[in-house]
């Protein structure tokens, strides 16, 4: 950066706060979402447009800068939200008094008997997924996403791999979990 990309930069910073404060909903929860992490996300934005501006086009570095800004935002929130909607945690309490998890909950089309052997093998991933590293874990995990209904596209999506790796890996956690006594029965 230059000397003058960083003075517009440093008298310009207020652009980013005002952005959030009045374009983004913050949300400290999810990981990503929290201000530390969007004012980041709009700093970049704004060193990206300083180093582009084109006084020349006819618009102040101001409107050129918030637009920049803006957008950069808009599209973090996109892939936050895009990566973090897919996933539902088995041991995460509902907002409910009696601290029933989404696994307490889980509502399928199928029989009462169906549902109690879903329900079960859900557990018992949630669980073997405690005894694995690497790549058997992230099996289970996508076994466990699919078994919930989720594409392979969108378990790749979430990895930010291949959805053929995600193919693969649920066949290297499937050949650990028939060795495992536990899965015997299902």
């Amino acid at each position: 950066m230059t000397e003058q990309e960083k003075l517009l930069v440093m008298d310009n910073l207020d652009l980013v706060r005002n952005t959030i404060i009045g374009v983004i909903s913050q949300n400290e929860s999810v990981q990503g979402m929290g201000y530390d992490d969007l004012f980041q996300t709009g700093c970049e934005a704004l060193c990206h447009a300083a180093m582009n501006y084109q006084a020349e086009k006819g618009a102040s570095f101001r409107t050129f800068a918030s637009l920049v800004i803006r957008n950069r935002l808009l599209s973090h929130c996109r892939i936050i939200n895009r990566l973090q909607s897919p996933l539902q945690y088995l041991e995460e309490p509902l907002h409910d008094a009696e601290g029933t998890t989404l696994g307490d909950t889980l509502v399928c089309s199928a029989t009462d008997t169906q549902k109690i052997e879903e329900l079960d093998t859900l557990r018992l991933l949630q669980d073997a997924k405690k005894n694995y590293k690497g790549i058997t874990k992230k099996g289970i995990e996508a076994l466990w996403m699919k078994c919930l209904g989720h594409s392979s596209t969108e378990i790749a999506s979430y990895y930010g791999v291949m959805p053929n790796h995600i193919s693969a890996w649920i066949s290297r956690a499937g050949s650990k979990l028939r060795n495992d006594r536990r899965f015997s029965c299902l």
